[in-house]
């Protein structure tokens, strides 16, 4: 059953008794398996069923994952990892209408951090047993061919598309992504902040145009050099760096944080700030909210989630309501 709340969104009680649990046992340097083995072993206290499942590549998840959401005797998709795999579920899970349950156990977790979830994977699958949910919005993030001209109302249809669920990023933030899938050493949240340093070493700004509420009558083209676009459906991304610390994942908006040209010392103190979450009103920050928005800067790939997507150009959309989450209860 559910049920409007008072600003708009949906929540509701799931009679939750079987689930199919995902698992990426690489997640949280190997713990995603012991997190998940935990939570199998209390939902099934709570009389929960459970159906383990775990592809063989990313592709196979995916499979495994639609064929669970397409079932009508499951009734939730639970994933024991990561940001990533939570992305990789939306793409199947997405205006559905079956709830997604989340055991936290990566790196990042921005998206238990977002909605409450429990670290604790058996506390987790408690909140899971419960089944008290939530409608939420997703971003989607469309591909353009390369020498699109993004500030046309109408610009065709896109190459491809993708799901997301906190924050979708072009810019210096990307490069510390792409360094970050080169570096095999250290592991975890301590190869994140190695790529940081030394993407430091070559910190400088790139032409962007950017697009605010993009083939509307409000459009709005941003033509300047900057260092980052952080466009955000949630607060945080990279473990708890709050680059959109106003957004609100019930708004039917995006969040867009663009921080402009600088030195390499007031970029360190502006992420000093972001991993505060006390941005608010500083100098070389833009910040703006707007239902769609498109972004091309040259040679730089697309994130979402912690996860590529494309090369730029793209377009990004708050999507109302897409998304249904598992919470707790309040």
């Amino acid at each position: 059953m559910a049920t409007n709340d008072h600003n708009g969104f949906e929540v509701g009680t799931a009679n939750v008794r079987r689930v199919a649990l995902l698992t990426n046992p690489a997640a949280g340097k190997g713990s995603a398996t012991t997190a998940a083995t935990k939570a199998k072993e209390r939902l099934n206290q709570l009389g929960v069923d459970v159906v383990a499942i775990q592809g063989s590549s990313p592709d196979s998840s995916r499979q495994l994952a639609a064929a669970m959401v397409a079932d009508d005797r499951i009734d939730a998709l639970v994933v024991a990892g990561g940001d990533g795999l939570i992305a990789l579920a939306l793409q199947e899970q997405a205006n559905s209408g079956k709830p997604l349950g989340i055991i936290p156990a990566g790196t990042g977790n921005d998206h238990a951090r977002e909605y409450g979830i429990p670290i604790d994977p058996v506390k987790a699958a408690e909140v899971i047993a419960e089944g008290f949910w939530t409608s939420a919005d997703l971003g989607i993030m469309r591909s353009f061919p390369e020498g699109t001209d993004i500030t046309q109302r109408d610009i065709g249809d896109p190459v491809d598309d993708y799901w997301f669920g906190t924050i979708a990023c072009a810019g210096f933030d990307s490069l510390v992504s792409d360094r970050t899938n080169r570096i095999v050493w250290p592991r975890g949240r301590n190869r994140y902040n190695l790529a940081i340093a030394l993407e430091f070493l070559n910190f400088h700004s790139i032409p962007t145009t950017v697009v605010l509420d993009a083939g509307l009558e409000s459009q709005q083209v941003l033509q300047q050099q900057i260092t980052l676009c952080a466009i955000g459906n949630t607060r945080s991304y990279g473990g708890g760096m709050c680059i959109c610390p106003d957004a609100n994942h019930h708004d039917g908006l995006l969040d867009v944080t663009m921080m402009g040209q600088m030195s390499r010392i007031r970029a360190a103190l502006k992420f000093r700030k972001i991993f505060q979450g006390t941005l608010g009103e500083e100098e070389s920050i833009q910040q703006f909210r707007t239902k769609r928005v498109r972004i091309n800067m040259p040679d730089i790939n697309g994130y979402a989630d912690g996860d590529k997507f494309a090369p730029l150009p793209l377009e990004v959309e708050a999507i109302l309501g897409a998304g249904k989450f598992i919470v707790p209860r309040p």
